[in-house]
């Protein structure tokens, strides 16, 4: 068993072993592994780069920003995989705690689980329900079951079904076996095969050699349950194509990736992967039973037959667990990546926002819908006989020369700001903007805080500016006086803490809540989930 010292920045030395969940990992922290003789360290298909940490060679690590669970393998030189690790990545302690960041993981999985989805090295379990797919969750499931899928068909070949096929062929005499009653008819209809039926001297004088009609029985593999494996095998083929293609796109159109990890260093051996598996199903294709089918098709008979036999199940299983869509439902163990923690709060505090909206205006009738072809696109509606209330989640707010979008519009260049508020009712109209950044320190606070400034000043809604563009953080004391409601009433830009622990945002919406019962009385909860699409 391949246990592994690892060494943290601060000099804290632990060992990983095998299959082992190991924990005490961190986002954003530096990690050393001893390097084990003629090996490589992949850390989600990435290898990982050799250095000297004082007295060993090791490999070097650093998460980016991201928490969950992340797969690690040692291969030796022939690509050979020696042994597989699990490192537990917590999220950062100064912003969220694990805790924390559970919480916020939880509502956003019980609202919609494409909300956690990414590329991040993290990953999370999902469910096999609905339609949603990827390519990211297509290679996930192709190396998954990729492996018992071509251990099903190896089995497959060994000994394919047959089916006896019936059909009557032309024989001479001496390969006679057994005739029928048609054999008789037709030799009775010729005086030469008639003779030599009832053995006279002078049948087949000529010498000619005679041909009987005869029945034949013989093993036919163009059967149902052939040809049910066969569409199978093609779709998985095609898959296996398509999504190739789709990551090679991704690594051609892979630019600046900003806080987010890089995708390319990944993707290279996936591919690999994908192309070697993609080879071995070529060479099944190739053969027996397979490349003998007239038309490969499912039927109802070749589903009876593959349900009845063992290996032909099998296959059939794991081709169709390679092929569904679906993240939903209940866990059984396959996981997909998810996005970074800073996308994961900023999701979360959408939802937050949402929740308080709807607390402030309970009579209004509340609809989620997303309005655009992207996941992250989402516009929550609350509307009365007057009043009508707008959530939005990553709006778009085309340039100044281009036509407005739902009334947003930039004066400048287009902006897609995190969060947005509107309200309009008889008592008047208010427009708020949020900008959620995964930041605590003064000298962050203070860089995040050009977004809002950027979006107090360009963007218009309707022709009006923002009422109010608002910083949102995990943990307060960064820029305590931005946090002042003196200073947001004076400069349009503040900031405020939203996390599990303190809803800092309340005081902030109160102002601004327009037309609805009494919005000084209103008690906004702590931290709600809204409701789950309808």
């Amino acid at each position: 068993m391949a246990i592994i010292r690892c060494v943290d920045k601060q000099g804290s030395m632990f060992n990983v072993s095998p299959e082992a969940l190991a924990s005490g990992f961190m986002e954003r922290g530096t990690y050393y592994f001893e390097i084990v003789p003629e090996s490589r360290l992949f850390v989600d298909d990435e290898p990982l780069e050799s250095s000297r940490h004082e007295a060993f060679d090791a490999w070097r690590w650093e998460p980016g920003f991201y928490a969950g669970k992340v797969v690690a393998e040692l291969i030796d030189t022939d690509g050979k995989v020696l042994a597989s690790y699990h490192f537990d990545v917590a999220p950062d302690q100064n912003k969220l705690g694990e805790t924390s960041f559970a919480a916020m993981f939880d509502e956003l999985l019980a609202f919609d689980i494409r909300l956690l989805m990414g590329n991040e090295y993290a990953r999370l379990e999902v469910g096999r329900e609905g339609l949603t797919s990827n390519p990211h969750l297509q290679y996930a499931r192709l190396k998954r079951y990729g492996p018992a899928l071509l251990s099903a068909f190896i089995e497959v070949l060994r000994k394919p079904l047959t089916r006896l096929h019936r059909e009557r062929t032309l024989r001479p005499a001496h390969q006679l076996r057994r005739i029928d009653r048609q054999t008789l008819r037709r030799a009775l209809q010729d005086p030469a095969a008639t003779a030599l039926l009832y053995n006279l001297e002078q049948a087949n004088t000529s010498g000619e050699v005679l041909h009987f009609d005869v029945p034949t029985v013989f093993e036919d593999l163009d059967n149902p349950a052939n040809q049910a494996l066969a569409v199978v095998l093609g779709e998985i083929l095609r898959r296996s194509r398509y999504v190739i293609a789709a990551l090679q796109k991704i690594i051609d159109g892979e630019g600046d990736t900003g806080a987010r990890s890089a995708l390319t260093p990944r993707l290279g051996r996936r591919i690999e992967f994908l192309e070697g598996l993609q080879s071995d199903l070529r060479r099944i294709q190739r053969r027996e039973p397979f490349c003998s089918l007239r038309q490969p098709r499912i039927s109802a008979a070749g589903l009876n037959a593959v349900s009845a036999h063992p290996a032909y199940a099998r296959a059939y299983r794991h081709g169709w667990y390679v092929l569904r869509p679906g993240i939903d439902g209940s866990s059984e163990g396959e996981r997909l990546w998810i996005s970074p923690t800073w996308e994961i709060y900023e999701r979360w505090c959408y939802l937050q926002v949402v929740a308080m909206m709807k607390s402030i205006y309970p009579d209004l009738q509340w609809r989620d819908r997303w309005p655009g072809t992207s996941l992250d696109y989402i516009r929550c509606t609350g509307r009365g006989i007057d009043t009508q209330v707008d959530v939005w989640l990553q709006v778009h707010c085309p340039a100044f020369d281009q036509r407005a979008s739902h009334g947003f519009s930039s004066i400048s260049g287009a902006r897609y700001p995190d969060i947005v508020v509107t309200v309009e009712s008889p008592a008047g109209s208010s427009f708020l903007v949020m900008d959620a950044k995964y930041r605590v320190e003064r000298k962050w606070v203070l860089e995040g805080m050009v977004s809002a400034h950027l979006y107090r000043d360009c963007l218009r809604w309707k022709g009006r500016k923002p009422d109010l563009s608002i910083l949102l953080v995990p943990r307060a004391g960064g820029a305590p006086l931005l946090e002042t409601m003196t200073y947001q009433k004076a400069n349009g830009v503040g900031v405020a803490v939203l996390s599990v622990e303190h809803n800092g945002l309340q005081a902030v919406l109160k102002p601004f809540a327009r037309g609805c019962t009494d919005s000084e009385s209103v008690e906004l909860p702590r931290a709600a989930t809204p409701l789950p699409l309808n």
